[in-house]
């Protein structure tokens, strides 16, 4: 945010607010975890540790190239991360608005999906799974 602070007061104004997320590059796996987390969320179907494969799988179909070996490392703490700071978010929200009853029920949600994904399913498990749904499509990484 851009805030002007009044001349003779400390009551400052906000005059404008700079998205930082569209004048930046990162690399590419952010953007694929951001997007594993909100399937894993949404999952009604599959497995939602199975979830992430099948996007990859749709990802890696127009993609280029494969991950590297650094972004096939980042993309599980990635994904953690995006849900820790969505839920973190999630709650701050609900502290200042409790009446957003969306809001708890992603979150009972999430916060089971993170400790699953982060705690309870070992970083093997979660790469074998994920390489069984690609194989299954016909594509590796």
């Amino acid at each position: 945010m851009l805030v002007r602070q009044n001349e003779e007061s400390t009551a400052v104004t906000v005059v404008g607010v700079i998205d930082f997320g569209d004048s930046e590059q990162g690399p590419y796996v952010y953007e694929l975890a951001i997007a594993i987390m909100y399937c894993m969320l949404q999952s009604g179907v599959v497995d939602p540790l199975d979830a992430g494969g099948h996007l990859l799988a749709g990802y890696l179909s127009r993609r280029q190239r494969a991950l590297t070996n650094a972004e096939r490392t980042a993309l599980w703490p990635c994904v953690a991360a995006r849900f820790a700071q969505s839920l973190t978010m999630g709650a701050y929200t609900y502290s200042v608005d409790p009446s957003n009853e969306y809001i708890v029920e992603r979150a009972e949600r999430g916060w089971t999906l993170l400790r699953l994904l982060w705690h309870d399913t070992p970083r093997e498990q979660l790469n074998t799974r994920l390489d069984a749904v690609l194989r299954s499509y016909h594509c590796s990484n």
